[in-house]
């Protein structure tokens, strides 16, 4: 089989969605290769005849784009003008546009206006259980915390209280018996999302409105597999345990006073179509789950209304994960959003220390690296060789989780892994990781 189980899901679920109508009828070489070994793309892509450079953005890059944008008055609000292509990738920018139905959409806004304090850098010590070491140390603070000791110590106390709070449930039979309820089935380095429907949208670190459970066989399961509460209890197999926290407050004008210090970028979902289908709850959904069960993807509208979902111009609310959990350490930070420990697993000891690698004769390099597969630009027959630089598994699928094609699919790329495809016809060909379905890109062959 091509795909996994999680990508026959997937695709079963928004079957008859239209083919991807941004490519001008072009569809690519069917020659793919498939996952390869411990390489990796180089920093940039480039063009075709013009040779027009296009890489993949630094973290210098991601600001400076972000400052040329004409800013609006209050941190919860987009530019006035958006940009002519997709910027910005998950927890490394402010801004995150897609390409979606043939626009370039808002798909997020992450942070206050200006600088953010950016700690998601595997280098840093931005893990729960690293902030906490480093305090009770007595070591100096490092500048890139943005934070003095007393501060420090302000965060690791609340964080202390989310652990507590989630590991007051052992197993999910202890959340179902306690009242919580689930809003999405087992999502890719997340969890499972359990709401305290008893909790109000105000920020409380010993409250979240949402406890993360995963389990290693839970990916991947529809929601007439993995289990439900019924009557306080849960339906499905044993295995799941806390992993973290989910906080969602109400939409201020300004970004959320919340944990201490300037590390805690909390976000906003725009342009949201929720998917109806119980079987998407599985990669859909992840900390806006109260809106209902389903797949969810940032898109268009008009597309959104054409598949049967429900389109939501802006989740009003700011939102937070917390990775607290001994053992689901999240060495991409205590709040980023997705958490390389919580299944799919990629080894990280396979992490390319070497950001390049060599390439044949109309072969182009695609880093895929913060989230972000970058900005590629080929020639007509070249084939794109991307490489997974990330500390998580990603997939290279065509299309995007509403409108899917089935023109070129990697299956699950881990760390290090590479996967090849070619194109033979000029047009735009959209792209997208079922993993983690907000996360887009586009191929332009010239």
């Amino acid at each position: 089989m091509r795909r996994i189980a999680i990508v026959l899901v997937v695709l079963a679920v928004i079957a008859g969605a239209c083919g991807d109508d941004t490519a001008d009828d072009a569809t690519p070489d069917e020659t793919t290769t498939a996952p390869s070994g411990n390489d990796g793309g180089d920093d940039t892509t480039v063009g075709g005849d013009d040779g027009q450079p296009s890489g993949l953005p630094g973290l210098e890059d991601y600001e400076a784009v972000a400052a040329t944008l004409e800013q609006p008055e209050f941190d919860r609000d987009l530019p006035p003008q958006a940009p002519e292509s997709p910027i910005g990738a998950y927890g490394y920018s402010r801004y995150v546009y897609t390409q979606a139905g043939g626009e370039v959409v808002p798909s997020l806004i992450e942070g206050p206006l200006g600088y953010q304090t950016r700690c998601q850098e595997e280098a840093k010590d931005c893990s729960y259980q690293e902030l906490k070491a480093l305090y009770d140390s007595g070591d100096d603070v490092p500048s890139y915390l943005g934070m003095d000791r007393e501060t420090l110590g302000a965060l690791v106390g609340q964080l202390d209280a989310v652990n507590d709070a989630i590991h007051q449930y052992e197993d999910l039979d202890d959340a179902c018996a306690a009242g919580l309820w689930k809003s999405t089935n087992q999502i890719a380095n997340m969890g499972i999302h359990m709401i305290d429907g008893l909790e109000s949208n105000t920020f409380d670190p010993s409250r979240p409105q949402m406890v993360l459970f995963a389990s290693e066989d839970g990916l991947g399961l529809g929601a007439g597999e993995i289990g439900d509460c019924r009557n306080g209890e849960w339906t499905g197999a044993d295995g799941y345990v806390p992993v973290g926290a989910v906080f969602n407050v109400s939409l201020t004008p300004d970004h959320p006073d919340g944990f201490a210090g300037p590390i805690d970028n909390w976000h906003i979902h725009y342009n949201t179509c929720i998917s109806r289908s119980e079987e998407a709850g599985q990669l859909g959904v992840d900390d806006n789950a109260a809106v209902g069960e389903g797949g969810r993807a940032a898109t268009t509208s008009a597309v959104c209304r054409e598949q049967g979902g429900q389109f939501l111009p802006v989740i009003s609310s700011w939102m937070m994960h917390a990775y607290v959990a001994d053992g689901f350490e999240a060495e991409s930070g205590v709040f980023s959003m997705f958490n390389p420990s919580v299944w799919p697993l990629s080894d990280p000891d396979t992490l390319l220390d070497e950001r390049t690698s060599q390439v044949g004769p109309g072969v182009e390099s695609a880093q895929i690296l913060n989230f972000s597969f970058g900005d590629v630009r080929v020639g007509v027959g070249e084939t794109v060789r991307f490489a997974n630089s990330d500390s998580v598994p990603h997939t290279v699928t065509a299309g995007s989780f509403i409108e899917p094609s089935d023109a070129f699919d990697s299956g699950v790329l881990g760390t290090g892994q590479a996967f090849e495809v070619a194109f033979d016809a000029p047009g735009q060909y959209e792209l997208f990781c079922v993993l983690h379905p907000e996360m887009t890109g586009v191929v332009t062959v010239e």
